[in-house]
C-alpha cells in the first residue's frame, strides 16, 4: 500500500475521531449547563448551545461526517489491497477470487480495529471525561460544517422526524427547568450508588428541587387547625392557654377561634420573660408580633428564602381574596426537606389502658395490639396496610383528625379526644358486646 494511501486513511480515521467524540460530548452535556457558560461568555458556548437545542440536524451532521470518511477510508483501503496484496497473493499460487478475498481481509480487518480503538472509543470515552472542552472547541466547526452539507442534514432531519412519528413516538417537551430537575435528580441517584453521600442525603437533594413548584397550599397547616389565643387575654391567661400546646409561638386574634381576626403572633419567650418581671396582669397585644403573608399560589423556595432572609418562623397564607387559609411554619418547609421532625412534645404516646367500660388508647398504639386486647379488629375495616391508630383514625375520616371526632360502627364507637399537630394523643375506645356498653359509648361522647 503507498504512503498516500496509508496517509489518507491515517487522516479519515482522525477525521472519524473528531465527529465521534462531538457526538458523545454533545449528547452528555446539559443544556441548562451550555447556558450557564454562555452567560460566562466562554469560548464556543454559543455555537454549542444553538446545536445543542437542535440536536436532531446535530446528529445528522455528525453521522453525515462519520459515514464520508468512513466510505473514504474503505475506498482507499479497497484501491490499496487491490493494487498491492492481491498481486503478490496471486503469485503465491492463490486463485483470484481467493487471493481478491484475503487482500480485503488483510485490510479490512487492522483497518476496523484501528478504526475500532483509535476512530471510536479512545474519542468516546476522552469525551465523556472531557464534555465540555470538546463540546465547546468543536461546535464552531461542526456548526460551519452542518451549513456547508445543510441541504443533505434537512432531508435526514426530516427523514428522521418523520419515521418516529410514524412509529409513534414525539419530540422531548421538557423545558430548561425540567431537563436542570432530572439532572439533579439523576446526579443525586449516582452519589448515592458511588457512596458519597447517603439515602436521606439523596432525599434531600430531590425534595429541594421540588420547592420550587410546591405551592404553599400544599404545605400549610390548614385555617380550621391553627391554635390562637385571643387578644382580650393578658399574660398570664395567655401563658396559661398555651400551656397545653407546648408550642413557641402562637398566632394571635382579635375574634375568638376565628382565623380572619388574626393580627399577628406572640413568642411564649416573651410571656414569660415579662411575667418574670412582675406584668402578669399587662395586656396581650403589648407582645404582639407582626405575621408575614404569602399567597397560597407562592412557592415554598420563595416563601423559605423571604423567611430567613428576614428572620421569620411563622407567616400566614391568604388566596386572592385575602382570605386566610391556613398557616406556614419554618419547620414546616424544612420538612418538605428532611422529612417529619419531632422533638421532645411531639411523642406519639402508645397506651392502652381500661377505662370504666372503656378503653384509653394513644395515637401510637398498634392495630394489632387493639385486636388482641380489646378484640376489636380496626384493620379489617381499612383496605390500607396501617399500623398505628392514628393512622387509622386519619385514614376513616378522610382528613387529619379534631378533637371531638366520632367513628361509630356496629361493633365499637370511637371518641378522639385530644389531637397535636394531626397526630392522635387519646382517643376513647368502646366495645359494643351489651346494651350497657351503648351506654357508656354515648356518655363519653
Amino acid at each position: 500500500m503507498q504512503p498516500f494511501e496509508l496517509i489518507v486513511i491515517g487522516l479519515m480515521i482522525a477525521l472519524n475521531s473528531v465527529f465521534a467524540a462531538y457526538e458523545i460530548a454533545l449528547a452528555s452535556i446539559s443544556l441548562p449547563r451550555l447556558e450557564s457558560l454562555q452567560r460566562e461568555n466562554r469560548s464556543g458556548a454559543r455555537r454549542a448551545l444553538q446545536m445543542k437545542r437542535r440536536m436532531e440536524a446535530s446528529l445528522a451532521v455528525v453521522q453525515l461526517g462519520i459515514t464520508l470518511v468512513s466510505a473514504t477510508a474503505a475506498a482507499t483501503g479497497g484501491a490499496g489491497a487491490e493494487a498491492a496484496i492481491e498481486p503478490s497473493l496471486r503469485d503465491a499460487g492463490f486463485s483470484e477470487a481467493t487471493s481478491q478475498l484475503l487482500a480485503i481481509v488483510l485490510v479490512v480487518a487492522p483497518l476496523t480495529a484501528v478504526t475500532i480503538v483509535a476512530g471510536e472509543l479512545v474519542p468516546k470515552v476522552f469525551a465523556l471525561r472531557n464534555k465540555e472542552r470538546v463540546s465547546l472547541a468543536l461546535s464552531p466547526t461542526m456548526y460551519w460544517f452542518s451549513w456547508s452539507v445543510w441541504p443533505a442534514v434537512w432531508l435526514l432531519e426530516r427523514a428522521v422526524e418523520g419515521i418516529i412519528r410514524v412509529a409513534g413516538g414525539r419530540r422531548a417537551d421538557d423545558g430548561p427547568s425540567d431537563a436542570a430537575v432530572r439532572e439533579l435528580r439523576e446526579a443525586a441517584t449516582f452519589a448515592r450508588m458511588s457512596r458519597l453521600i447517603g439515602p436521606r442525603e439523596e432525599s434531600i437533594i430531590v425534595n429541594a428541587s421540588r420547592l420550587a413548584a410546591t405551592p404553599l397550599r400544599e404545605v400549610m397547616l390548614p385555617a380550621s387547625y391553627i391554635g390562637m389565643l385571643p387578644l382580650e387575654l393578658d399574660l398570664s391567661q395567655a401563658l396559661e392557654a398555651a400551656r397545653d400546646a407546648m408550642h413557641t409561638r402562637f398566632p394571635v386574634t382579635n375574634r375568638r377561634g376565628d382565623p380572619q381576626g388574626i393580627v399577628g403572633y406572640v413568642n411564649i419567650k416573651d410571656i414569660v420573660s415579662t411575667i418574670q418581671q412582675g406584668a402578669a396582669s399587662a395586656a396581650l397585644d403589648s407582645l404582639v408580633r407582626p405575621l408575614p403573608r404569602f399567597r397560597d399560589d407562592a412557592t415554598t423556595s420563595d416563601c423559605l428564602e423571604q423567611m430567613i432572609r428576614e428572620r421569620r418562623h411563622m407567616a400566614l397564607v391568604h388566596d386572592a381574596g385575602e382570605k386566610v387559609v391556613g398557616l406556614v411554619t419554618l419547620e414546616d418547609i424544612v420538612e418538605e426537606l428532611v422529612g417529619e421532625i419531632y422533638d421532645e412534645f411531639d411523642r406519639t404516646p402508645s397506651h392502652l389502658t381500661r377505662l370504666g367500660r372503656g378503653w384509653s388508647a394513644g395515637g401510637f398504639v398498634s392495630l394489632e395490639q387493639l385486636r388482641e386486647v380489646v378484640g376489636v379488629d380496626l384493620s379489617a375495616l381499612s383496605d390500607e396496610p396501617l399500623a398505628t391508630l392514628s393512622e387509622w383514625i386519619e385514614d376513616r375520616l378522610g382528613r387529619p383528625p379534631r378533637n371531638g371526632d366520632e367513628i361509630r360502627e356496629a361493633t365499637f364507637h370511637l371518641v378522639v379526644r385530644k389531637v397535636r399537630h394531626t397526630l392522635v394523643q387519646d382517643a376513647f375506645l368502646v366495645k359494643l358486646d351489651a346494651p350497657e356498653d351503648v351506654v357508656a359509648a354515648t356518655e363519653i361522647s
